[in-house]
């Protein structure tokens, strides 16, 4: 009798993969809002919704806004990594533990440090001394030891540089010129500039003012967002040319690329988000936002959704929006901290 009670109990209960099938996956990733000084821990559980795990206030002044801009989790997912661009006169990196949330480190940088990342397998940290609100001068890249937060070099590239992003070797670093309309190639190695990109002609009536450039997972090509040009431009790595012109109407921000490739792009001019085959140059979506002033993108590793940053206008919070990637639905948003913008994802739970 108890022998057969136990084998009931066996055959019914749910196996351990039957438990896991049913639980969906929850994805976490960070949020800089930029007009609050603070930071978002989001989460996004399909089934459950978006929320703000935790809100953690940034900076060392109550009563300034220091403008925390960019944010990036280090590739071991241990840290991650802010700037703040506002200072006296300049701003600031900083370095925090993931989970703890809490600073451990940071070091001044140059006039407005904006987009930040940090080289791929571990290593240096480079930031963009975009200098937005200062005289349109040449500015810098700044490169960070991560472990003592040491500034050990400030290489000069161009006016307003945006969009810090590494190839996915590590061995190069791209970013964009918004005021001069160049990619800018640096050899993280030698920690000097290789080549430069006019990238004016190709943008619409002679300007583009790229603010993003995202390497591909081939290292072969390069996606560069011409803001006022209205374009996406694929770089030929190689050859260092421009290759296609895609259309993408609405002042292209930022960009992220989908595990099958896709480009995901905010339409910072549109309140929108716009999708397209790379391939062809054919616009597969274009889904709009809540809010105005589309800033941020990034791409769940496993390609189901999009996690884009709205800042929203006069007195209104920001916005996160989630993106189904398949039915190119939003599913889910969440209010955030004033002028959310900078975001990057830590990881899938």
């Amino acid at each position: 009798m108890l022998r057969r009670l136990l084998l009931s109990l066996l055959v019914a209960a749910p196996t351990a993969s039957a438990v896991g099938a049913a639980q969906e996956t929850s994805y976490l990733f960070y949020v800089a809002s930029e007009s609050d000084d603070e930071v978002s821990l989001m989460r996004f559980t399909p089934g459950q919704g978006l929320v703000q795990d935790k809100v953690i206030p940034v900076g060392v002044w109550p009563a300034e806004i220091e403008g925390a801009h960019g944010v990036y989790v280090g590739p071991s997912g241990d840290y991650w990594y802010l700037t703040l661009g506002h200072g006296f006169p300049f701003g600031s990196l900083w370095r925090y533990a993931t989970g703890a949330d809490t600073a451990i480190s940071s070091t001044t940088l140059g006039m407005f440090p904006s987009t930040v990342a940090t080289v791929p397998g571990g290593g240096l940290v480079f930031a963009a001394n975009s200098d937005f609100h200062g005289d349109k001068v040449p500015s810098s890249i700044s490169v960070v030891e991560p472990e003592t937060m040491t500034e050990l070099d400030k290489i000069e590239t161009c006016t307003m540089p945006h969009g810090s992003r590494f190839s996915p070797d590590g061995k190069h670093h791209y970013s964009t010129c918004m005021v001069d309309n160049q990619l800018v190639e640096i050899d993280t190695d030698r920690l000097v500039v290789t080549r430069r990109l006019d990238l004016a002609e190709h943008g619409t009536a002679g300007v583009c003012s790229p603010t993003w450039v995202t390497p591909a997972p081939d290292g072969k090509r390069a996606f560069v967002a011409c803001n006022k040009g209205n374009v996406i431009l694929t770089i030929d790595l190689e050859n260092w040319s421009v290759v296609r012109r895609i259309e993408a109407q609405g002042a292209p921000y930022n960009m992220d690329l989908t595990p099958d490739g896709r480009i995901v792009a905010t339409l910072k001019g549109k309140a929108a988000v716009g999708v397209w085959n790379p391939e062809t140059g054919e616009q597969l979506a274009e889904v709009p936002t809540s809010r105005k002033v589309t800033h941020g993108v990034v791409v769940a590793p496993d390609g189901r959704y999009a996690f884009v940053t709205v800042e929203g206008i006069g007195g209104q919070p920001g916005t996160v929006e989630v993106i189904d990637l398949a039915s190119y639905q939003t599913v889910a948003t969440e209010d955030v901290g004033k002028q959310a913008g900078g975001m990057s994802f830590w990881r899938m739970e």
